[in-house]
C-alpha cells in the first residue's frame, strides 16, 4: 500500500461521512492508504510537526474542500472601493490550505478536490492555484462517485505509482 495524505475537515454530517468513505473506498481500491494527522496525533506545542512527520510518510496529497463554515452575509475588503458583499458564503477549513501548502512544499501530487458550493479561494481556486480544482456536488455522491471523478482519481494514481 502506498500512503498518501488526505487533507479534509473533520466531517460533520452524515453527507460528508457518506462522500469521504467513498473517497477511502476508491483510494483503497487502488492500493492507496490514506493517512492524515486525526485527533490521536495532534501536538498543540507544534501542531505542523506531525504532519509533516505524516507527510514524509506520503508518496502524494489530496485535499478535500468540504463546506466548514456558511456566512449568510459577510463582507470583504469592507468599506473600501473594492468592497463586495456575500450571501451564503460557505468555506472550508484553513487547515486544507496549511497542509495543500506543506504537501506543494514536500514537491508531492496533489489532487484538489471542492464541494460546489464552497467558495474557492487558495488552494480551492482553479485561477491562482496552479492545479485544477475538480467540484463536486456532495448531493449526488452518496452511493457512489461518478465516472468523472473515477476517471480523475485513477489518472492521479497511475502518476503516483509511475513516480521513482
Amino acid at each position: 500500500m502506498i500512503n498518501v495524505f488526505i487533507s479534509h475537515p473533520t466531517p460533520y454530517n452524515e453527507q460528508q461521512d457518506n462522500f469521504l468513505s467513498l473517497i477511502n473506498l476508491e483510494l483503497d481500491k487502488h492500493e492507496l492508504n490514506p493517512t492524515n494527522l486525526g485527533k490521536n496525533n495532534w501536538n498543540f506545542q507544534s501542531p505542523l510537526k506531525p504532519i509533516k512527520e505524516i507527510m514524509d510518510t506520503c508518496k502524494a496529497a489530496i485535499v478535500i474542500g468540504l463546506e466548514r463554515h456558511h456566512s449568510f452575509i459577510g463582507y470583504e475588503k469592507e468599506f473600501s472601493e473594492d468592497s463586495k458583499e456575500f450571501i451564503h458564503k460557505y468555506s472550508s477549513s484553513p487547515w486544507i490550505q496549511i497542509e495543500a501548502g506543506m504537501a506543494y512544499q514536500a514537491d508531492l501530487p496533489i489532487l484538489i478536490l471542492k464541494e460546489s458550493k464552497v467558495y474557492g479561494e487558495g488552494i480551492l481556486d482553479p485561477q491562482t492555484s496552479g492545479s485544477f480544482v475538480f467540484e463536486f456536488d456532495l448531493k449526488k455522491l452518496q452511493k457512489e462517485l461518478t465516472p468523472e471523478l473515477q476517471e480523475l482519481i485513477l489518472s492521479w494514481v497511475k502518476h503516483i505509482k509511475n513516480l521513482k
